[in-house]
């Protein structure tokens, strides 16, 4: 919360005005700027994945000559932006990170499409339930993955992409999810007095072959 010495004529002020706005003086004068949250974000998950994806990218040059030229046509039948070792490295540390075999070759199924996500309050105390439908082969279904992550705060917010943290990889096959917290003071809203806060999932589909379809979202406000 922003505070004010001598509020009817200050000379110094600090604090944050909600999330978009930090009020401070410099040499007695004060100022108001836009709150910049930094682009560079860290983690151990984060720090992991980065290492998994430089790994891969040095990977590249083990391959053999005709799987790295695999690659390059694959990139300009997708029209994939980005030189074939980094679309290569995008992929193969996809799939492990997921648990699934490293794809020397690149997929050859088709693109998944995007999975349907629907949210509702769960069964259990502070629980929310994530669902999601996928139209798609019967051997996908079964063998695929869902990707999914994670976001919570203000209703006010739409969360960037980034902003979301990866919360698991779940078998397609199941089709629901229970979501219980650590923290479930988060979800109180959902079922006494908190209120205001939004809750936001983002799922996409990964196959065995490292194919994977873009992200869909689907979000839910506390009841007032």
């Amino acid at each position: 919360m922003a505070k004010l010495d001598s509020p009817f004529g200050s000379k110094k002020v600090s604090g944050r005005i909600g999330d978009g706005f930090v009020m401070s003086s410099w040499r007695g004068i004060p100022y108001l700027r836009q709150r910049v949250i930094p682009a560079y974000r860290t983690s151990e998950r984060l720090e992991r994945v980065r290492g998994l994806f430089a790994r891969q990218n040095r990977r590249w040059m083990e391959l053999r000559e005709s799987e790295r030229e695999a690659w390059r046509m694959f990139c300009e039948r997708r029209h994939l932006l980005g030189q074939a070792n980094v679309i290569f490295a995008s992929y193969s540390s996809l799939a492990l990170d997921a648990g699934l075999p490293e794809p020397v070759l690149p997929p050859r199924s088709r693109m998944p499409l995007l999975p349907r996500l629907s949210l509702a309050v769960g069964p259990e105390p502070n629980s929310l339930v994530v669902s999601w439908d996928q139209v798609t082969s019967h051997e996908s279904r079964v063998t695929g993955l869902l990707d999914l992550w994670y976001w919570s705060g203000r209703s006010s917010l739409n969360p960037h992409p980034r902003f979301h943290k990866h919360l698991v990889y779940l078998p397609l096959s199941a089709g629901k999810f229970l979501f219980q917290p650590k923290k479930p003071r988060f979800l109180s809203g959902l079922r006494s007095q908190a209120s205001g806060i939004k809750y936001s999932f983002r799922a996409r589909v990964v196959l065995p072959d490292s194919n994977h379809s873009g992200f869909s979202t689907a979000s839910l406000i506390s009841e007032q």
